[in-house]
C-alpha cells in the first residue's frame, strides 16, 4: 500500500494580541515561536558573549523582560582561513605547467596566484606559444612570423594576432561574430582618435577609430615614458581597448575633424524609401558632455550603408600600422586621415 504522507505539523498556541496588532510588522502567518534558553547557573564574569546574547522579549501581558539566547553559528567552521593547512608550490611546478597551457585557457592560468601572472609576461611563454600553434602555418600572413623577428617590446599582442589565423578556437569565434553580426551602440562615449576613407571599385569604407579611455588612464598618460623600460615590455599594445567601426556605403560622405572627440549617440534607421539605411553619429567635445539631454556639437550621416562591422584589435581584419611605442607616436602619423583638399575652400 502506499504510504501516507506527512502533513504539516500545526502549533498548539493561543493567538495573542502581540502576534498582530504589537507586531513591528505585518503578520501573514503565525511563526513557530523559539524557546528560550534556560539562563544559565553563573555570575555575569563567567558568562561568555561569544555563546549567548541578551535579548529583550515582550510577554502576552505587555511586560518586558531580558533573556538568554545561544548565538547561531552560520558558518560550518570557525577555525581560521589563516591558520588551515596549504600547500604552496615552487616556481618551478608552475614553469613546467605552462608549456600545456591552451591559448583559450591564459587568462585562466594567470589568474591562479602572483607566480603565474609573472610567467605570461615572460618572452619565453609566449614564443612556446607561437612555437606550437602558429610556426611555419599556411595562414599565417608574413608581418606577424617570428622566425626572424627578436624584438620584445608587442610580443603578446603580435602572438594573439597570430593565434586567430591559426588557431582552430579563435577562427571559428571571428566566423561566429560575422554570422551573427555585431551592433555598434556598445562605441558610445568613447573618444574618436583616427578618421580615414578608402574607396572600392563601386563603393565607399569609411573609418573610425575609437578608444575607451578610462579616468586612471588619463593620469597615467601624463607621467613620463622610459624608452629603455618601453623596449623590454611583452606585454605592450598601444592598440588596447581600441575599436575600429567599418561602414561601407554606396556613395561618399563629407566627414568633418573629429579627432579628440567623444562619440556621444549613435542610431540605425531607415531612410526614405525603406531600401537604405542611415548612421547617425553624435560627436561632443568631451567625456563628460555625454548626456541624452544634451544635443550634439557635431552630427554624422552616414546614407544608403550597405554593412556596418566592428573591428577589435585582434581581429584579422584591423588596420595595422607600424607598431611604434607610445612615446614616439602621434595622432599625426597614423595615416590616411581625411583627404587632402577637405580643408581648401571651393
Amino acid at each position: 500500500m502506499p504510504k501516507k504522507k506527512g502533513g504539516k505539523k500545526v502549533i498548539s498556541r493561543d493567538f495573542t494580541i502581540n502576534d498582530c496588532a504589537n507586531a513591528p510588522k505585518p503578520v501573514t502567518k503565525l511563526k513557530k515561536s523559539v524557546e528560550a534558553t534556560a539562563p544559565p547557573d553563573l555570575s555575569w564574569d563567567q558568562i561568555v558573549d561569544e555563546e549567548y546574547d541578551f535579548i529583550e522579549e515582550i510577554n502576552e501581558d505587555g511586560t518586558k523582560q531580558f533573556v538568554y539566547k545561544k548565538k547561531r553559528n552560520n558558518s560550518k567552521s570557525n577555525d581560521n582561513i589563516d591558520d588551515q593547512s596549504s600547500v604552496v608550490y615552487p616556481e618551478i611546478v608552475w614553469y613546467l605547467i605552462s608549456k600545456f597551457i591552451k591559448p583559450e585557457d591564459v587568462g585562466r592560468f594567470a589568474g591562479i596566484n602572483k607566480v603565474t601572472y609573472a610567467i605570461t609576461k615572460r618572452e619565453s611563454f609566449w614564443r612556446l606559444l607561437y612555437k606550437y600553434h602558429c610556426k611555419n602555418h599556411p595562414n599565417l600572413p608574413v608581418k606577424l612570423r617570428l622566425e626572424n623577428s627578436y624584438k620584445t617590446y608587442g610580443l603578446r599582442q603580435r602572438v594573439i594576432r597570430a593565434l586567430y589565423h591559426t588557431y582552430d578556437v579563435f577562427v571559428k569565434r571571428i566566423t561566429k561574430q560575422q554570422f551573427f553580426g555585431v551592433t555598434p551602440h556598445h562605441l558610445v562615449k568613447h573618444c574618436c582618435i583616427n578618421v580615414w576613407f578608402g574607396k572600392g571599385p563601386q563603393q565607399w569604407a569609411v573609418f573610425f577609430k575609437f578608444k575607451k579611455i578610462c579616468p586612471l588612464q588619463r593620469l597615467m598618460t601624463s607621467a613620463p615614458v622610459d624608452f629603455i623600460e618601453e623596449l623590454g615590455k611583452v606585454d605592450a599594445n598601444p592598440e588596447e581597448n581600441c575599436q575600429v567601426l567599418q561602414v561601407t556605403c554606396n556613395s561618399f560622405c563629407e566627414i568633418p575633424p573629429l579627432m579628440g572627440m567623444t562619440l556621444s549617440s549613435l542610431s540605425l534607421l531607415l531612410a526614405q524609401g525603406f531600401r537604405h539605411h542611415q548612421l547617425h553619429l553624435g560627436f561632443n567635445m568631451g567625456y563628460h558632455n555625454v548626456s541624452k539631454d544634451i544635443l550634439p556639437e557635431c552630427s554624422v550621416i552616414l546614407d544608403k550603408i550597405v554593412s556596418i562591422v566592428v573591428l577589435d584589435w585582434w581581429h584579422p581584419k584591423y588596420p595595422y600600422f607600424d607598431n611604434k611605442l607610445p612615446s614616439t607616436m602621434t595622432d599625426e602619423e597614423a595615416e590616411p586621415v581625411l583627404k587632402d583638399s577637405f580643408f581648401c575652400s571651393k
